[in-house]
């Protein structure tokens, strides 16, 4: 609850103007049956016609106020809404781009995004309907029962007991219905697990003709959400027929006992009709918020899970003095760009994937790392980006901790190749400006041309303008890792890491995009990671990991002579030593 205050304070003078508003329309929807009384018994009782205009003028000023207020009320009420939407989505984005890979897999993709869509609309209608619904309900039950009261406490009993009685039965409800509310939320992020993992892998089961196993799974949460929704509904469908049920029985009792106690000159007719009034309005206000809360345990549900991850403290964060470019400009620089230390790295719960690892990578070398499927290659890249949080030893950038630098910083001084390519929805044009949006075109075809995609792209009816589908599914596998390549060559950086990105490339196309790498930037830094040794075996420095431990380091020659892992990796791709 506590965004939702802060949301409130940020926006003090929407919500303000909001209450002022829905408090006009309920103070209009009182006032008609306190002048519907006054008619009845003053104005028609006396035959006094200009009192009776009088009067009837009162009422059509009243629903006019309350009518306009009611409009007015339901705009404000609607902004409101679509303003909480739009400031907690950002919010949501902002807090997701400073997690750490491990915060991610945390909550999982499809959770975050239930989270961020679903959870938000949930909250959205739900802060809509309490506004115009549920708010208004507690000031009319206690006005007219209040003024019940005033005109007549015996009729005044009935009203405040059938409140009581509904508010009982709604407690109840609410009592059972919620924690089985707030594991649909929990059902609908695993169906969406599902559902994402079928649409990312439909070919795969399409190839492997797995119809019927996947569809019975993906039935299975189907079936899982439904129960529940089932349950919950159940359980709150007592409440629409208890309403109907007290409201006749209401009706009745105020018509039986306010003819008694008219018959006994008691009171008048036009306070039985005042009070039959009320009481139909606060039942009605009742009827509309039951119905609300139908939905509210589940809003109430969507609103935790929301905090959950506005509240989380990223994994890593910026240091309390990070580096300032005054004072990289007075360091030192020493040869080694980058530093790791008798670097440990584990996932959460899981056997260390680094361990103990030390290596430095010169400036204007080319450092390649070399391993089996599962070594830590790729892992290396993201602690160095500082993606993930290591568990013992250091990494320093230009002899400095990568935990001094701010996040910003750090990853402006280095451009990466993810090892799976993956190009934004926009055009190629857009896609290699991500890292420098002030780039030329002649910066642009530079970076292609030494990513060998220069052919492709202006085999495109539309050249750099061409339209890039998500994810890049409109070209293929070497063309996606072409531009992933190019766009990490058009940012400045001082250090360029390429995560097994040569992998979708043929041999040719591997080797001319070397070749012309060393030929234009000559002086640039390289972090290779590769399993080919055909790709990195020109590196200055070559890394070979084993299970997370480095068993080899130098030349390709000089540990084609000296390191058997290496030699292994050398056979089994039929190199000779």
């Amino acid at each position: 609850m506590t965004h939702l205050k802060q949301f409130f304070m940020r926006n003090k003078k929407l919500s303000l103007l909001t209450l002022l508003s829905l408090m006009l329309q309920t103070l209009g929807t009182l006032a008609v049956p306190f002048l519907i009384a006054q008619l009845i018994d003053v104005g028609i009782a006396s035959s006094n016609q200009t009192l009776v205009i009088k009067i009837g003028i009162e009422m059509l000023l009243v629903a006019l106020v309350g009518g306009g207020a009611a409009v007015y009320g339901s705009y404000l009420s609607a902004k409101l809404a679509a303003q909480y939407g739009y400031e907690t989505r950002r919010a949501f984005y902002g807090k997701i781009q400073d997690f750490s890979i491990q915060d991610i897999e945390t909550y999982s993709v499809s959770s975050l995004l239930t989270r961020m869509m679903n959870d938000v609309t949930n909250v959205q209608r739900a802060l809509v309907m309490f506004l115009q619904l549920i708010l208004p309900a507690p000031i009319i039950c206690v006005f007219a029962v209040v003024m019940t009261f005033i005109n007549s406490p015996k009729l005044a009993l009935i009203p405040f007991v059938s409140i009581v009685i509904y508010l009982l039965v709604i407690f109840w409800l609410l009592k059972k219905g919620l924690p089985l509310s707030s594991t649909i939320q929990i059902k609908l992020d695993k169906m969406m697990v599902k559902m994402r993992e079928f649409f990312n892998g439909i070919n795969m089961i399409r190839a492997f003709d797995n119809q019927e196993e996947e569809e019975e799974k993906t039935n299975h949460r189907f079936f899982e959400y439904a129960e529940s929704m089932t349950r919950v509904n159940k359980i709150f469908a007592y409440l629409t027929p208890v309403a109907y049920l007290i409201m006749g029985l209401v009706f009745a009792l105020i018509i039986w006992v306010g003819s008694l106690l008219v018959g006994s000159g008691d009171i008048q007719i036009g306070v039985v009709t005042a009070v039959v009034e009320y009481s139909m309005q606060t039942l009605g206000y009742l009827i509309m918020a039951a119905m609300v809360i139908v939905t509210l345990p589940r809003s109430l549900a969507s609103l935790k899970r929301i905090n959950i991850i506005l509240d989380t403290e990223p994994e890593i964060t910026d240091s309390v003095t990070p580096t300032t470019q005054a004072l990289e400009k007075k360091r030192k620089k020493s040869e080694a760009l980058v530093s790791l230390k008798h670097v440990t790295f584990a996932y959460n719960g899981a056997e260390p994937v680094l361990e103990n690892i030390s290596f430095d990578v010169l400036r204007g070398k080319t450092t390649a790392i070399v391993g089996g499927t599962g070594s830590g290659k790729s892992t290396i890249a993201k602690v160095i980006l500082n993606l993930t949080t290591i568990r013992d030893g250091q990494i320093t950038l230009d002899n400095t901790p990568i935990t001094e630098w701010s996040q910003d910083r750090l990853r402006e001084k280095i451009s990466y190749v993810p090892q799976k390519a993956f190009l934004f929805s926009g055009t190629i044009e857009s896609n290699l400006k991500m890292g420098n949006p002030n780039a030329s075109k002649e910066e642009l075809k530079r970076a292609a041309h030494i990513a060998q995609a220069t052919d492709f792209i202006n085999n495109q009816e539309k050249g750099y303008q061409s339209f890039v589908a998500q994810g890049g599914n409109n070209f293929s596998g070497g063309q996606k890792q072409r531009l992933s390549i190019a766009r990490a060559l058009v940012k400045p950086a001082d250090l360029y890491i390429f995560d097994d990105s040569f992998s979708a490339l043929d041999y040719q196309t591997d080797a001319n995009l070397r070749k012309s790498l060393t030929h234009h930037m000559p002086e640039a830094t390289f972090l290779i990671v590769a399993q080919r040794l055909s790709t990195i075996k020109e590196a200055d420095h070559i890394i070979v990991l084993d299970e997370g431990r480095v068993v080899g380091q130098g030349t390709h020659q000089e540990l084609l002579q000296s390191n058997q892992t290496y030699q292994e990796f050398a056979t089994s791709q039929g190199i000779s030593y």
